[in-house]
C-alpha cells in the first residue's frame, strides 16, 4: 500500500476502494490541506451513498 493520493484524478473519479483508502489513510493527518482533502473525500462518499442533497 502507498500513502499517495490517486494520481491525475478528481474525487468523483476515484474508485470506491480509492476513496475509502484515502479517507482511512489520511483522516488523522494534522496538515490542514490534507484535512481539507479528506473532507472532500467524505463529501464524495456521502454523495455516492445518497446522504447529501444533489446540486441543482
Amino acid at each position: 500500500m502507498t500513502d499517495r493520493w490517486p494520481a491525475g484524478k478528481t474525487f468523483p473519479e476515484f474508485t470506491h476502494e480509492e476513496l475509502c483508502a484515502a479517507i482511512e489513510r489520511h483522516q488523522d493527518d494534522p496538515d490542514p490541506v490534507t484535512q481539507s482533502l479528506v473532507r472532500s473525500c467524505w463529501r464524495e462518499w456521502e454523495r455516492r451513498h445518497g446522504l447529501t442533497e444533489q446540486e441543482a
